[in-house]
């Protein structure tokens, strides 16, 4: 949360056959979290949040969420365009800061 703002969860309960988990290898925190990043990353691409606001509600910045979802192989480049350019500006900016 930033900024102060209050966030409300509501807490869902998941039924996975055992053979699945035998498949994950995973702790249920691992397991928690790999689904919320997974249902974030979803709806990012869907267009429903963007990445960016994805990756704040994940507790990651933007490039840490994309490289995470990305190794679960949720491509970021599927995206809109627009966003895409507007990443690649910011990066820009950034870089010409650094460099001065």
């Amino acid at each position: 949360m930033r900024g102060g703002d209050i966030m409300q969860s509501h807490k869902l309960e998941l039924e996975l056959p055992d053979v699945i988990l035998g498949y994950l290898q995973m702790d249920d925190e691992k397991i928690k979290k790999r689904v919320y990043m997974l249902l974030l990353a979803d709806i990012a691409r869907q267009g429903i949040i963007t990445f960016g606001k994805a990756a704040e509600l994940a507790g990651l910045d933007k490039m840490s969420f994309i490289t995470a979802v990305g190794h679960m192989g949720i491509p970021y480049f599927g995206e809109d365009i627009s966003e895409v350019i507007s990443d690649a500006e910011t990066v820009n900016q950034t870089m010409k800061g650094v460099a001065q």
